[in-house]
């Protein structure tokens, strides 16, 4: 059996790490089984085992194979960090390190493994791969509620990306990024244009998860303008779309059309689509979801202040502190409305406090995040 030179394989591996950058799922795993194939009779080299290893960790959190993806970095880390020398092996272990914390919902140690990511990245001449750090740093961001630094970020990605023809999708998901800041800032008109323009492009490419994603977010910022029928549009929409229904958003695009059908007074239906998402939750371990879908279900249909109460303290536990300040809102207007102004003062007090927490915890990385800014 002949071997195969290692510099032969490493080049097949960047390659193959470009398919994944640009979201190409069914490429990528024929990709993997022909890398596969090939390492048995690979020249030893323990530096393209570690780099198949660190991209392979970036594929599994592509698939959304999360519990993978963590026994993997958790695999190779003293060896990219102590035994390798190379920047772009511990470039690769820091960054893909913040992408599985922040599918973790671990928000705060997503961006200090960013940080620790981008010393690497200065050593790196690829334009792509630092619009791909932009690109996952605005999501980060976005998330702890940090909208001024994700839009920049968001912009810088765009600017690359939209360079590239081949990451035409990355571009149209930084359009989403930066019409989830502006609804964060309440410009609702800016981004339902990001929205939009984000559906048209994905639709006009064929990248129909993407055109899925568009509508969801659409059906978010008519939500947060309490237009719940048009909301309710758009999330049945997204989940006609058979790759939206597949993926782990799915189980958010369901509770989310559960929650505003209870919002417009439509209780059978809110009620069929709470069993699909709780059974989409349960199954995938969505404890998150599982607390919001039993918050809903019990404001709504149940009158249940105390499991109310019970499921919001379990997203506070989760330090889930944006999504408790948004939905302690809504419980105390809900409240309001119906004149029950001791339970309407609880909630917007427990919402201010959640704000708070949220402020405290983004403190650490916004220092570190000026301190990169001027290098």
């Amino acid at each position: 059996m002949s071997r195969i030179a290692f510099e032969e394989v490493g080049q097949i591996i960047n390659d193959w790490y470009k398919v994944i950058k640009q979201q190409d799922v069914s490429k990528a795993a024929i990709m993997r089984k022909e890398i596969e194939n090939m390492l048995p009779r690979m020249e030893k080299n323990q530096n393209v085992l570690l780099y198949f290893n660190l991209i392979d960790s970036r594929y599994k959190l592509m698939t959304e194979d999360y519990k993978k993806s963590g026994e993997l970095l958790d695999k190779v880390q003293a060896k990219a960090l102590e035994e390798s020398t190379e920047n772009m092996i511990h470039y690769y272990f820091y960054f893909f390190s913040g992408i599985y914390e922040f599918h973790k919902k671990r928000y705060i140690k997503a961006v200090m493994y960013y940080k620790m990511a981008e010393e690497q990245l200065k050593k790196i001449p690829d334009e792509i791969e630092k619009a791909e750090f932009h690109y996952q740093l605005a999501i980060a961001y976005y998330q702890i509620e940090q909208n001024i630094f994700s839009i920049t970020h968001a912009k810088t990605a765009y600017a690359i990306f939209k360079a590239h023809d081949s990451y035409k999708e990355k571009m149209v998901k930084c359009e989403m990024i930066l019409g989830a800041n502006k609804l964060d800032l309440l410009l609702h008109e800016q981004t339902k244009k990001h929205y939009e323009k984000a559906r048209s492009i994905a639709k006009e490419n064929g990248f129909r998860y993407t055109e899925s994603l568009a509508l969801f977010n659409l059906g978010i910022c008519f939500e947060r303008q309490k237009m719940f029928s048009e909301a309710a549009n758009c999330f049945k929409q997204a989940l006609s779309i058979p790759e939206h229904l597949e993926s782990f958003v799915a189980v958010r695009s369901t509770y989310m059309l559960s929650k505003v059908l209870f919002q417009l007074g439509a209780s059978d239906a809110a009620r069929s689509w709470y069993e699909k998402a709780l059974k989409r939750a349960t199954d995938e371990g969505e404890q998150e979801y599982l607390a919001k879908l039993k918050l809903v279900y019990a404001l709504y249909a149940e009158q249940n202040d105390q499991e109310v109460r019970r499921n919001l303290h379990i997203l506070d536990d989760m330090e889930l502190w944006t999504e408790t300040a948004y939905l302690s809102r809504e419980i105390a207007e809900y409240y309001k409305n119906k004149d029950d102004l001791e339970k309407a003062a609880y909630y917007f007090t427990h919402g201010g406090f959640a704000k708070y927490n949220v402020l405290n915890s983004a403190l650490p990385p916004l220092l570190s995040f000026l301190s990169l800014k001027r290098a």
